[in-house]
């Protein structure tokens, strides 16, 4: 297995969590209709976010029932997509009967990590998972909202002309 291919793979994967996370931090706050959501949704992981907006959007009396069902349809495939992330991401450090064990060399002041993985190709397929997900929450909120539902999330930002979402979280964050 060639290790660049796998450690490119493997950043596409973190690359397409973030984009997840943006959108869902951006939904949140338009679900929530509130530019203070933002100082909330900093502090909450992505699977906390995806369950939170499912929830608000179940009982969301402003979006009508094929957008609900749309939007809803989204926020699973996220779930899915998160939950495969995790796999790939944390369960790669877990030993299985016939895993294909791979060294990661660092540079000569880190250690080498061993990590169980599958093939880049697979990986890969995770990032897209992602990537196509996160799409896919943004058309259903354009759907059920508007092109500027994503503005809400921005607003604090502005107005105080600095990020709120790095305010008050432990240094190891």
């Amino acid at each position: 297995m060639d290790v660049d291919d796998l450690q490119h793979a493997l950043g596409g994967v973190v690359l397409e969590s973030a984009y997840l996370e943006r959108v869902l931090r951006a939904a949140f706050s338009a679900l929530i209709d509130s530019k203070y959501a933002a100082l909330v949704d900093s502090r909450l992981t992505a699977a906390t976010m995806i369950e939170d907006c499912e929830r608000i959007t179940r009982h969301h009396t402003d979006i009508p029932g094929a957008e609900r069902e749309r939007l809803l349809a989204a926020l699973k495939a996220c779930h899915q997509a998160n939950s495969h992330r995790n796999r790939v991401i944390h369960d790669a450090w877990a030993t299985r009967p016939g895993d294909v064990m791979v060294t990661l060399h660092g540079s000569p002041d880190s250690r080498d990590v061993t990590v169980i993985v599958r093939t880049p190709a697979e990986v890969r397929q995770v990032a897209a998972r992602l990537a196509d997900a996160a799409n896919d929450v943004k058309a259903a909120m354009t759907a059920a909202f508007g092109p500027e539902w994503d503005l809400v999330e921005d607003q604090l930002r502005h107005e105080l002309g600095r990020d709120v979402g790095a305010e008050g979280q432990r240094p190891d964050e």
